[in-house]
């Protein structure tokens, strides 16, 4: 996670994307661990694309117990599926596993 520090203001945090693709209105990611839990709603945040988001939503559990609906806004089509975002979630977490915690991330996206 990286921080951007305005003048005399909060640090502005950069959520990374390996596939920043996105679609306007409400998006969806999931993230390994507890490290986006302390997210405000209404919080706005950079993506590492540039864009500002403002966050709707948070959802904490584990893999295994992700509803179909939670994934509805997926930001990537591949992960649409528990089957596809288990996938990528090992891609990038090698020791990801089904009862891994997991942090769901909504967050409202304008395209520009």
């Amino acid at each position: 996670m990286r921080e951007i520090k305005k003048r005399g203001k909060m640090k502005r945090r950069i959520m990374e994307f390996r596939n920043p693709v996105f679609h306007d209105g409400i998006n969806c990611t999931v993230r390994r661990g507890y490290k986006w839990t302390n997210l405000k709603i209404g919080e706005k945040i950079l993506l590492n694309t540039g864009e500002e988001v403002t966050i709707e939503k948070l959802i904490v559990c584990r893999f295994k117990d992700i509803e179909t609906s939670d994934l509805k806004y997926e930001h990537d089509p591949d992960c649409r599926v528990k089957a596809g975002l288990y996938k990528t979630l090992c891609n990038i977490y090698p020791d990801f596993d089904r009862d891994t915690v997991v942090t769901i991330v909504y967050f409202k996206y304008k395209e520009v």
